[in-house]
């Protein structure tokens, strides 16, 4: 379900696909919604200098290429200059409707998927939509990576995929068709599906085949994943889900601290 969901979002969205389709750049999006939710009293508000400084300290990508990438958001309608009061020197930048919608969507069908192993993850995906409580979402998710979490720590297998454009969304793909006992999708169909070409699908699948991934037989049909490939995502499931599941229970725990003021003075 996780698996489908994400390949769902993907397939087809040609600005998705251009804008955040590796690892970095899904990450570099998420920064973003980060920041803008960090209060300024905590070092938050989305700017080009505090997107720089972050990038930089968690090493998804160099100063000079966090600038590029805001460039890129921006262009792509994620973000936009804010219209708030404040230091206007500082030229801060929000998320765009677009953005927040999609990201919203995004993440409420990784806690439904959660939510049928754990249930009380389904009470945080039913209020997501509340902006606040998505805002907790991200500080939670932040935090935890700020402090040096890393989901592709627990997957080493598949990070090098990971970084590579478009790569865990094909990765996703052929184990998808695989589970639904569908054909599997050919070289041609995936790169029209993520937009990229098909000389970097093959590539891409080759170098799977070279770390024991998957495996193919040398027809136009993309392979089908290996013990070790089904291993390797299993590996980042479980990673995963237990990232999220922690953070979901850290942004009740903020919700219900949040409502608990207003219920004593009421």
């Amino acid at each position: 379900m996780s698996a489908a969901s994400l390949v769902n979002l993907y397939s087809g969205n040609r600005l998705m696909n251009r804008v955040l389709n590796d690892r970095g750049r899904m990450l570099f999006g998420f920064f973003a919604l980060y920041l803008h939710a960090l209060p300024e009293a905590e070092g938050g508000g989305l700017t080009v200098s505090r997107m720089a400084a972050l990038a930089a300290e968690t090493g998804v990508c160099s100063r000079g290429r966090a600038k590029a990438m805001l460039a890129l958001l921006r262009w792509g309608g994620y973000l936009t200059p804010s219209e708030s009061e404040g230091d206007r020197r500082a030229k801060p930048l929000e998320p765009t409707s677009r953005m927040v919608t999609q990201q919203i969507h995004r993440w409420q069908l990784q806690y439904r998927s959660i939510a049928i192993l754990d249930p009380k993850v389904e009470e945080l995906a039913m209020v997501l939509g509340d902006r606040a409580v998505f805002n907790d979402v991200m500080i939670c998710l932040g935090e935890a990576f700020r402090s040096g979490h890393r989901v592709l720590d627990q997957a080493p297998a598949i990070a090098d995929i990971a970084d590579r454009d478009s790569g865990m969304m094909i990765l996703l793909a052929l184990f998808v068709a695989e589970q639904g006992g569908e054909e599997m999708p050919s070289i041609a169909e995936l790169a029209r599906r993520f937009h990229v070409s098909r000389a970097h699908v093959l590539q891409l699948l080759k170098d799977a085949q070279g770390t024991g991934l998957m495996t193919r037989d040398g027809t136009t049909g993309a392979g089908r994943l290996t013990d070790h490939g089904h291993e390797a995502l299993a590996d980042f499931f479980a990673a995963s889900f237990a990232f999220l599941r922690g953070t979901a229970y850290a942004a009740l725990e903020a919700m219900a601290a949040r409502a608990a003021p207003a219920a004593v003075s009421d």
